[in-house]
């Protein structure tokens, strides 16, 4: 709760800490399948130049994302559409998938959570609401713990 509060309060600069972490783990994951590949090159080249080829890729993003609050909002943004977007289709097949009326209302259900994530995505571009949806869910997980 205390750290949903401190997002809260602060939210930019949460968001700004947030881009430095998330680029920090993607640039040690890149780092360990730059080391995978150059160790897996002798046994197999195929997944060998994978590795090498998603390295690279982890440490440019890294690079990228690194104090950039303005792409770390678009790419959370861009997987919350993704998302909605899984849970539409998901919704959407489980609705010709199921014969029961609970599980046909509980498919519908899937689907709207899903634009609600469509429409929560198209917020998340500006970093100030990004830290505000972050915060309260923190706050609110908090609750939930101390329940």
């Amino acid at each position: 709760m205390i750290l949903g509060l401190l997002i809260l309060i602060f939210p930019l600069a949460s968001i700004f800490t947030l881009s430095v972490l998330s680029g920090v783990a993607i640039l040690f994951i890149g780092l360990w399948l730059l080391i995978l590949g150059a160790r897996t090159w002798s046994i197999s080249k195929g997944p060998s130049i994978l590795y090498l080829i998603l390295g690279i890729f982890g440490i440019i993003l890294a690079a990228a994302i690194i104090g950039n609050i303005a792409l770390f909002s678009a790419l959370t943004a861009f997987w919350i559409y993704l998302t909605g977007i899984i849970l539409i289709i998901a919704g959407i097949a489980s609705l010709f998938a199921r014969e029961e009326k609970s599980s046909r209302i509980a498919s519908l259900a899937v689907c709207i959570i899903g634009v609600l994530y469509l429409v929560v995505g198209i917020f998340a571009r500006d970093p100030v609401f990004l830290a505000w949806l972050i915060g309260l869910a923190l706050i609110i997980d908090g609750i939930g713990l101390l329940i």
